[in-house]
């Protein structure tokens, strides 16, 4: 009986030794693996205007993004994202002189004098595509990634008063924002950090977009002629953003690290 019980124990060592040297192989061999991670980016760019868009907007303007992105384990990355931007300073504030007394003023409809505050608004939307490049890494899905993507940009100049202006109403307005819409591309060359706890995952990079954009109003108040020329538009910034990761979670005796 001894003799079998004694057998049993070795058995039973053997066996937890053979369980344990497996998992400590299998955990070496998959804790740092690369895996298909889908992501939602929100992200933040300061962004300064280029080429024609240059003419009507000058300083940095704000530029807050959302992308899904599916980085794969064969190292593609696909997705969408759409921005929302503002800011940048008007440079030609000439274009309400039509509505300004002698003295420079704008009257509002109490017979006060009023202040127009102008602005930049816009927005983009891309469809992505790019590489992700597993150097310069801790572990095997972080590294360097760069994508490209079409889609459209649009810009308007943005025109805000707190008084009542009949000359400014939103049919008005129209005649004065230049609302300029078109299609456009994008390009991102940047660092991707995932964490293995999933706690800290980030990246940040260098943004351009570059389009062709052409004005949707169909006449302009202050020039009194239609504006039918194509513009060339550029913008470029840093961008940097914070992630959230949707893929489940591995095992949890792979992340004992």
């Amino acid at each position: 009986m001894m003799k079998h019980f004694s057998l049993l124990i070795l058995f039973l060592i053997f066996y937890s030794a053979l369980v344990k040297g497996q998992f400590v192989k299998e955990k070496i061999e998959t804790q740092d693996s690369a895996y298909t991670i889908p992501m939602i980016n929100i992200s933040f760019a300061k962004q300064w205007s280029a080429l024609d868009l240059a003419d009507r907007f000058g300083g940095a303007n704000n530029n807050i993004g959302v992308s899904f992105l599916m980085k794969t384990k064969s190292k593609w990355i696909y997705g969408i994202k759409g921005n929302f931007l503002w800011g940048a300073a008007v440079k030609d504030e000439s274009i309400l002189d039509g509505i300004k007394t002698n003295d420079d003023v704008v009257i509002d409809d109490e017979g006060r004098e009023t202040t127009i505050f102008l602005g930049q608004r816009g927005s983009s939307g891309f469809v992505l595509a790019g590489r992700f490049f597993n150097v310069l890494a801790p572990n095997k899905n972080s590294g360097i990634i760069a994508y490209g993507g079409v889609g459209f940009l649009q810009h308007k100049i943005s025109i805000k008063y707190k008084d009542e202006i009949t000359a400014l109403t939103d049919d008005y307005k129209k005649g004065y924002d230049r609302y300029s819409t078109g299609f456009a591309v994008n390009g991102f060359v940047g660092y991707l950090f995932l964490s293995k706890n999933r706690l800290l995952n980030f990246f940040g990079g260098f943004d351009y977009t570059y389009g062709k954009t052409k004005n949707l109003r169909k006449y302009n108040y202050d020039t009194n002629q239609p504006d039918t020329k194509t513009y060339t538009d550029a913008l470029y910034g840093i961008r940097l953003g914070w992630i959230i990761r949707l893929n489940k979670r591995q095992a949890d005796n792979f992340y004992y690290n």
